[in-house]
């Protein structure tokens, strides 16, 4: 999730100003060359499950928060977006805590606000935690470990048979001073984080199908140049240390996925490029790197990059799987806190181009939207003036880009006379013809 992130730079479509060698999108603030598919290198970690991720092998974990008699089917109605959610694609959204809810006498959502978990049981099959599995709040002082928010997410994801994306292993952000500002040599690092990727992972084995296990490794500068100053693990154990965090990853869950994830990789670009061929040097060593996660947070104060679907097929290409992993796109809002109908209307067409674009590639099979209402999104805090990023307002009322995401899953997996004369979508049929969308 993005943390701090400014605003322009790029001609590409979004948010951070100092980035001006990517022409595609933009997002994150704080968070090389190979543009071509060089053929299809075996991945000899990646598990064989190209459908629904994390597989239902009998060989797989048992997840230890399951309820008893595992997971249960849940329906969500056919007017909701989980119920177009199969095997090919999950529509996703977060469990909301931490990080922006720092408001006093305020409440996480996912924990304090009526109405927030029914919601996202009945409208999504995928959840990612926002802040829970961040370092800052499950590692809060050196050896100890706070998994109870976590632990609360998994649980209901499995009561409502929701898949989830674990959200992430290693990061240069939302560090805990213990670590940041630790006089820990090399050695004793290296132990810190073997211990933590051992640890998260092998408590939600068979529970989390896939892991962003490096996140944001590469700058906003024109060559896209690792972050070795600003991460500590490069920092300090070097670039190498990225084989390890999945090989331990991939030790402890041999069915999960294993991602890198990003902004400004939505499309190919000097950023994409530097993931592409760092990815490509893995699996020639037989790192089990399995997918590769575009966060797309797009700005409809920048432009869209057209080669969005190009970028992820050529991941696909070299054998991994892809996500859309934390899609928003927002823009300038007045004093209802909308954009106007033009930037509606956008946004709406950005998150079906996405959308489309993923459905189109074979294993991208993950789609996560970045908030539920636009009072728990982190836009607002971080760009004062923008928001209008989420697909529902109000009282959980369905904005217009819900509406064109539901039009898209159900013309993909059935047809469009479906979707135009099936009395169960007239609700989404109405919000389009009155926003002339």
């Amino acid at each position: 999730m993005p943390q701090e992130q400014c605003a322009p730079g790029n001609s590409g479509n979004a948010g951070r100003p100092d980035s001006p060698g990517n022409s595609g999108n933009a997002g994150r603030p704080d968070s090389p060359g190979n543009s071509g598919n060089a053929g299809r290198p075996e991945n000899p970690g990646k598990p064989d499950n190209p459908g629904r991720p994390g597989g239902d092998d009998a060989g797989a974990a048992e997840c230890a928060f399951a309820p008893e008699g595992g997971r249960t089917d849940y329906d969500g109605g056919r007017d909701s977006l989980r119920a177009h959610s199969d095997d090919g694609i999950r529509i996703g959204n977060v469990a909301a805590g931490g990080g922006h809810f720092d408001d006093e006498g305020s409440t996480d959502p996912f924990f304090g606000e009526d109405g927030y978990q029914e919601h996202l049981a009945a409208e999504y099959s995928s959840i990612t935690h926002e802040n829970y599995l961040k370092w800052e709040f499950v590692h809060p002082e050196e050896g100890v470990y706070d998994f109870e928010a976590a632990d609360a997410v998994v649980e209901f994801a499995q009561a409502h048979d929701m898949d989830v994306r674990g959200h992430a292993l290693s990061w240069h952000s939302q560090n805990p001073d213990w670590l940041e500002e630790g006089d820990h040599s090399p050695e004793e690092l290296r132990g810190i984080l073997e211990d933590h990727v051992r640890t998260v992972v092998s408590r939600y084995a068979g529970c989390i199908q896939q892991w962003d296990v490096a996140n944001e490794i590469f700058g906003d500068d024109a060559d896209a140049t690792i972050r070795d100053e600003e991460n500590i693990w490069i920092r300090e154990l070097g670039v190498e240390v990225l084989d390890d965090v999945f090989r331990w990853a991939h030790e402890e869950d041999p069915d999960a996925l294993l991602f890198y994830n990003d902004y400004n990789v939505d499309g190919v670009n000097a950023k994409s490029d530097a993931y592409y061929d760092l990815v490509q040097g893995q699996l020639e060593r037989g790192v089990p790197v399995h997918g590769f996660g575009a966060q797309t947070h797009l700005s409809m104060n920048y432009g869209f990059d057209e080669t969005y679907q190009e970028n992820l097929e050529r991941f696909d290409a070299l054998g991994l799987h892809t996500a859309v992993t934390e899609i928003d796109v927002r823009g300038d809002v007045g004093e209802d806190d909308r954009m106007n109908d033009e930037d509606r209307a956008g946004a709406a067409e950005r998150f079906e181009t996405v959308l489309q674009a993923c459905l189109e590639v074979d294993n991208c099979n993950s789609f996560t939207i970045w908030g539920t209402l636009d009072a728990h999104s982190w836009v607002p805090g971080t760009f004062p003036g923008e928001g209008d990023a989420t697909l529902h307002e109000g009282d959980y009322e369905r904005k217009p880009t819900y509406c064109v995401i539901q039009r898209t899953l159900v013309e993909h997996q059935e047809g469009g006379d479906s979707w135009a004369e099936d009395a169960a979508f007239e609700e989404c049929r109405g919000i389009l013809e009155e926003a002339g969308v």
